[in-house]
């Protein structure tokens, strides 16, 4: 095993991971420009990067961030998304399980702008550090019309608690750093050396060796882990209820005029 180490390729360093310098913790690295948008081929070379961490590496706590200031992670690349067949349960639900299966704790450092999907894979992280003077978080998928499918509201709800997702999630609002720690979505503010003081002062490193630790979190998260297994089932069930609402309220409408003819 070596680090660092780049994937896909040292010629293409989309994600960079490398060890801290008094070896405890992972610092995974990632630089998708312009904005860090999932796609097929970044999402690969993410994964990559974790299964080479989980299968090569010795047990340290994963710190994840991007090498663009600006942003975290802007979401997805929507048009490729929807293009590439199996994205969701192939690709970013599958990103999503491998962080919240991840053996080890996990740290998402959130340096810049966290929206939508970028947004969700930060919320898998066990913790959170923000950038406290510029970005914001946030799920604005209600302001472009776009619907969020199960994995990607227990994510939040599971997280947060349902008050809070109704703020996150229908009112779309932008939490910058000092208000996103106000609510609890993230744990401290600042950059790397503020990771470094949570993990000493939380005592995050004395479980990285716990043979439970991974177990717990999968007890506690379960419905979001099985939330991004299903996601064919979800969309058949999905079209059958939208369909069952339609053929309710085309009957109730035919009721309800019946009913205003007699008067």
């Amino acid at each position: 095993m070596s680090f660092p180490i780049a994937f896909p390729s040292s010629e293409k360093p989309w994600v960079y991971v490398s060890v801290s310098a008094d070896d405890s913790y992972y610092l995974l690295e990632y630089n998708s420009p312009p904005d860090n948008r999932y796609t097929q081929d970044f999402v690969i070379a993410y994964l990559d990067a974790l299964d080479y961490i989980r299968t090569k590496g010795t047990p340290r706590i994963l710190v994840t961030t991007s090498r663009i200031p600006k942003f975290f992670s802007n979401g997805l690349d929507f048009e490729a998304a929807i293009s590439t067949k199996g994205f969701f349960p192939n690709y970013y639900y599958r990103l999503m399980r491998t962080i919240l299966l991840f053996p080890w704790p996990t740290v998402a450092l959130i340096n810049g702008h966290a929206f939508a999907a970028g947004f969700m894979v930060a919320a898998c992280h066990d913790y959170r550090v923000m950038n406290p003077s510029k970005g914001f978080v946030c799920m604005n998928e209600v302001a472009f019309g776009a619907d969020l499918k199960p994995p990607m509201m227990s994510i939040f709800r599971v997280k947060f608690g349902t008050q809070l997702t109704a703020k996150i999630t229908l009112r779309a609002h932008r939490f910058p750093g000092a208000e996103a720690l106000e609510t609890g979505i993230v744990d401290a503010l600042g950059g790397l050396p503020e990771v470094e003081t949570l993990i000493k002062h939380k005592e995050i490193s004395s479980y990285v060796k716990s043979p439970s630790y991974a177990a717990i979190r999968i007890e506690l998260l379960k419905e979001v882990i099985a939330d991004t297994w299903r996601y064919d089932e979800d969309i058949a069930k999905e079209k059958r209820d939208l369909e069952s609402r339609e053929a309710y309220f085309s009957k109730r409408e035919k009721e309800i005029d019946a009913k205003l003819s007699k008067l």
